[in-house]
């Protein structure tokens, strides 16, 4: 363990503090950090031509030692924000565990949903002209026959996009504020035809190609089979 200064900094003084680094020689080393900080000795050069590469190396050193203390908060940052998410995501996932109909995941998902996920709107549509009709969800909204296709191509299951204009078919009335929106496919069961379930937000950052669509599918997956369950379980109509 380092030796304690006897001193305060305000009475310490210059020849000091020279003292105690000569007793401590492996200070740096053991604190170097403090390269970022200190500012390196200038020796001056014999001619136009030489360069001081001693100090030319500590100064890099000390840059790339900065650019890495930066790399590392944007990676906790980063790592802090994805926990959030998650649980936000698993909140929201509960809150559709504790369903008792198909009124309720359809008020949950445009109501509840956008409020736990930190989105301004959710909407969840539904392709007409199949065999199968949509799903009685009071929310849900209609699209046309291959338009999710049209969408998101036949292989695709999500597309994010930031700072564009959105469809009113999916969006409706909010369509004006949304400036940025995940839409991922509800594949076709033999409960309901194709669809979609669509995240908007007036951020136009908020969603970007690139990100992560993992836990965004997992809702979809989620609310699917939730969706098929208590489709089965509704009386027939017929």
């Amino acid at each position: 363990m380092a030796e304690k200064l006897s001193n305060s900094e305000d009475e310490m003084t210059a020849e000091q503090v020279r003292d105690w680094l000569k007793r401590h020689p492996d200070f740096l080393v053991e604190n170097p950090d403090l390269l970022t900080i200190l500012t390196p000795p200038f020796r001056p050069s014999s001619g136009d031509r030489v360069v001081d590469f001693q100090q030319v190396m500590l100064e890099r050193l000390q840059q790339e030692i900065g650019e890495l203390k930066d790399f590392h908060s944007s990676l906790i940052d980063a790592s802090r924000n994805n926990m959030s998410t998650q649980q936000q995501v698993h909140t929201a996932a509960l809150a559709l565990m504790q369903a008792n109909s198909i009124d309720e995941i359809s008020h949950l998902l445009v109501s509840d949903w956008p409020q736990m996920l930190s989105v301004d709107v959710i909407a969840v549509c539904f392709e007409d002209g199949h065999d199968l009709k949509t799903p009685p969800l009071p929310e849900a909204r209609t699209l046309k026959k291959g338009q999710v296709d049209t969408l998101l191509g036949r292989e695709d299951a999500c597309l994010l996009r930031g700072d564009v204009e959105v469809l009113e078919e999916i969006f409706g009335p909010a369509t004006e504020l949304i400036k940025a929106e995940a839409l991922i496919r509800i594949p076709a069961t033999d409960c309901y035809p194709i669809g979609l379930l669509a995240f908007g937000s007036r951020d136009p950052d908020m969603f970007t190609p690139g990100q992560g669509t993992e836990l965004l599918r997992f809702l979809e997956a989620a609310f699917g089979l939730y969706l098929q369950r208590w489709m089965k379980q509704a009386p027939s109509t017929n």
